[in-house]
This record gives structure tokens, C-alpha cells and sequence, in this order.
């Protein structure tokens, strides 16, 4: 008798497991459906390339046959749209931060075309972030770079509907933050600053997310527009000496060499505080034993467009379009409208064909290259 009560209880406790595994595998089963019943349910049959679950949110990402990217987004299996994760009252905020950290990641003609009509936005949610995918942009046909924002939580936490764990510290996405990823090149001007024409070039640079690099001539600074140089240095330009006098380097002596950089130099550090770390000689003429008697890089071109000679901004661009290559150190004056007319069409179609627009400096560190002094370099390899 007590033989078969210890059978008794043995049958029991494996009876108490096979449930327990019944109802373990029964769950995990019903969440598989339930997962899949989304996709059933939306005749989705693309690829997922990323899920993400936050509280009774998920998330889903796709890309279809064609390459394109679009999103799903449900709660508690059913599908919502961004108003659902917004507050009603701000909707309008919550545009106006979008726009306003496009044009902080984005060119403006790119940030114009985005917020045209008919362009659709596509939302997927992360723990920290929103981002938005865009489609039916007019560029499409034209730029093959994916358009999307990451929005943190950070700066939208007052207008979610549901409850998120910020990040503690976080950096919104910038156009002027250039990668070692894409093709790279790096404008200079010669014979700056020129009043109207360099104050339209610094504001054509700025909304192109563009850096250059300007090679001033010391006896044109004065009290008037040295502002104009602080501009430059402000949104992220470089300075260079075009020495003091604009004379062929190759018809001075030694001493006058010298005597010319140390004067452009204090007029450098008057304004900035700061020695002059770049000069391009005039007429990039020079000889071999001069390199030494200045303590800066020679930086001289690897494009010329003779925009001196041709003023004519059409040919400029289509020059430069045919030529360029990454690395490339592009020579331009800014003492010409022919030239602004020219960077301001320019600058948009570089950036179509996956140029980045930047100084000298930033060309060499994104192709982690060291300028040294007393050296000659005519473009980033």
C-alpha cells in the first residue's frame, strides 16, 4: 500500500510538470501568433529589418522589394499613427522641433524639399529615440543617401503620451559633423575678404552645411571688416595667410618673406589671439628654401578653376562637376560674383553626387593626415 502512494505521488509531480511545460509552450506559442498576426493581418510580406517593444508599443521596420523603408507601429496590436504618440496640443510643437533639427542635420534646398507637400513620413520607435524615415521626396531620383531624423526623447518628453527613461546625456545629429564614410573635398578662396561678396559666401556655406577654407591678404583687413573674418571663424571657416602684400613669394628676399608673414601673422593675432597655422603664396609661387623661413603648411590646389579668368558661373560649376575627386583641394577667388553665383549652384549638386564640402584642416583629419609645418600639400590622399 505505501508502494503505490509513492507511485501515486511520483505520477502526480510529473503529471504537475508535463502542465507546467503545457502552459509554458502554450504562452510562448500565442505570443508567436500574436506577433505574426500583425504581419497577417497587414498583408505585410517584407522584410523586417528591425522590432523594437517599449511598455505596449512595438515597432516595426521594413524595407520592401524596391529598397524603399516604411514602418508599423502598434499598440497593443493596434496600429496607430504619430498622433497617437503625441499630444494632441502639440502636434504643432512637435513640427516646428522636427523642422527645426532638420535644418540642424540637413541643407536647406534638402530641409525645403523634405517639408514640401506630399512628402510621407515614416515613424519607428526606439527605447531613447523617434526616427523618422521620409519618402516621395522630389530628390529622390537624383540622391541615393537614406533621408531619415533621429529625434531623442529628450526633446520631445513634454508633448509624448506615454512614459520614457531619458538619456542621461545626448547629442543631436549635425550636418558640420563630417564622416571619414564619404567621398571629401575642401574649397579654398584666394584674395579674401571682399565685403558683400565673403558676407554672401558665408551665409551660401552655412545653409549648405558647407566649411572653406580663405586665404586673406593682410593689407585688406581693416577696422571695418575684420568682423568679417571673425564671421568666418564663427561658423566654422579656416583662415590662412595670402601674406601681407599679395608679392610673388619668388621676388622677395629671405628677410622680406619674414617680415611679411610675422606682420600678416600680428594682425592674425590682434583679431584672434591665435597664430596663423596655413599660408598659400601668391600665384602659388615660391622656392624650395623659403619653405622653412615660415613656421605654417604651404597649401597650394590640386583643382584650379581659373575662376579669375572665366567669369562665367555655368562653366565654373560644370568644371568643377566633371573634375572633382575626393581629396581634392579646389582653388576659387572670392573677389568675383560670377564665383558666389557659382558655389551657391555648386554646392547643392556636390551634395547630391556624395561630396562633403569642408576647410583644409577637416579634409586632412578626416583622412587622418597631419599637416606639418614647412611642407607643401596640394590634396588629401
Amino acid at each position: 500500500m505505501l508502494i503505490n502512494m509513492k507511485k501515486i505521488m511520483h505520477l502526480n509531480i510529473i503529471l504537475l510538470i508535463l502542465i507546467l511545460i503545457n502552459f509554458i509552450v502554450f504562452r510562448i506559442y500565442t505570443n508567436i501568433v500574436k506577433t505574426k498576426d500583425i504581419k497577417v493581418d497587414n498583408n505585410i510580406q517584407d522584410t523586417i529589418l528591425e522590432k523594437n517593444v517599449l511598455k505596449s508599443y512595438t515597432s516595426y521596420l521594413y524595407q520592401d522589394e524596391t529598397g524603399n523603408l516604411y514602418t508599423k507601429n502598434y499598440n497593443n496590436h493596434n496600429e496607430i499613427d504619430i498622433e497617437s504618440i503625441i499630444k494632441e496640443d502639440n502636434i504643432d510643437d512637435f513640427n516646428n522641433k522636427i523642422e527645426e533639427l532638420l535644418k540642424l542635420k540637413y541643407p536647406e534646398f534638402i530641409v525645403n524639399d523634405l517639408l514640401s507637400d506630399g512628402v510621407e513620413r515614416e515613424f519607428l520607435i526606439r527605447s531613447n529615440e523617434l526616427v523618422i524615415y521620409f519618402n516621395n521626396y522630389s530628390l529622390a531620383a537624383e540622391f541615393t543617401d537614406l533621408l531619415y531624423l533621429k529625434v531623442n526623447y529628450n526633446e520631445i518628453k513634454d508633448w509624448l503620451n506615454f512614459t520614457v527613461i531619458l538619456d542621461s546625456e545626448y547629442e543631436n545629429e549635425d550636418g558640420f559633423k563630417y564622416t571619414n564614410s564619404k567621398k571629401s573635398i575642401a574649397i579654398t578662396f584666394d584674395d579674401s575678404p571682399n565685403k558683400n561678396k565673403t558676407t554672401r559666401l558665408l551665409d551660401i556655406l552655412n545653409v549648405n552645411k558647407a566649411h572653406a577654407t580663405f586665404f586673406v591678404v593682410g593689407n585688406k583687413i581693416n577696422n571695418s571688416n575684420k568682423d568679417i573674418l571673425i564671421n568666418m571663424k564663427s561658423n566654422g571657416n579656416e583662415i590662412g595667410s595670402h601674406t601681407y602684400a599679395h608679392k610673388s613669394m619668388k621676388k622677395m628676399t629671405n628677410e622680406e618673406i619674414i617680415n611679411d608673414f610675422n606682420k600678416m601673422n600680428s594682425i592674425y593675432q590682434n583679431i584672434f589671439n591665435t597664430d596663423l597655422k596655413l599660408i598659400r603664396p601668391p600665384y602659388g609661387s615660391y622656392k624650395k628654401n623659403m619653405l622653412n623661413l615660415i613656421p605654417a603648411s604651404f597649401i597650394l590646389w590640386s583643382l584650379d578653376t581659373n575662376d579669375w579668368r572665366y567669369h562665367n558661373s555655368e562653366q565654373l560649376v560644370n568644371y568643377v562637376l566633371d573634375n572633382v575627386k575626393d581629396g581634392d583641394i579646389i582653388l576659387f577667388h572670392d573677389s568675383y560674383n560670377s564665383t558666389i553665383d557659382a558655389i551657391e549652384k555648386l554646392l547643392p549638386l556636390l551634395y547630391l553626387k556624395g561630396y562633403q564640402v569642408m576647410s583644409v584642416s577637416e579634409l586632412f583629419a578626416i583622412k587622418n593626415q597631419e599637416l606639418e609645418m614647412n611642407k607643401v600639400y596640394h590634396k588629401a590622399s
